[in-house]
């Protein structure tokens, strides 16, 4: 049986392409529904949080390098910092969109769900990365 690796240039390149300098925005939902990674980013977004000091975590994506250690292309870390105020918040799904498509990147599922009581805040580092 044949093994096929990718170079690490082509690696490089869908990266870039998929990627770089695209616009990403993180959000939290608490999925009480059967929403998967497959619903649209519309679906998703009908129910992300609202209210005490929810905001959505948006900026660009940078540049990324290859990893020999994990022999995988890897962009910067998306970091998103969410924070309750005037009250809690409670969700299950972070979830990740990039350049505004009409689906999700990704979802990462909570379990239990999170309650950010007043005055807290979480820290979330996620990594976008492409391997053979």
């Amino acid at each position: 049986m044949a093994t096929t690796t990718i170079s690490q240039k082509e690696l490089a390149r869908v990266s870039a392409a998929a990627y770089e300098g695209k616009s990403f925005r993180v959000s939290l939902a608490n999925n009480t529904t059967s929403l998967t990674s497959e619903s649209t980013t519309a679906a998703w977004d009908a129910i992300k949080l609202s209210g005490n000091g929810y905001a959505d975590v948006t900026g660009t994506i940078g540049t990324g390098s290859y990893n020999a250690t994990t022999a995988r292309y890897e962009m910067p870390y998306l970091e998103a910092t969410f924070a309750a105020s005037g009250g809690s918040l409670t969700y299950n799904t972070v979830y990740v969109v990039v350049n505004s498509n009409t689906y999700v990147h990704s979802i990462n599922v909570e379990s239990p769900a999170v309650t950010l009581a007043s005055g807290s805040s979480v820290l979330y580092r996620i990594t976008l990365a492409a391997d053979d």
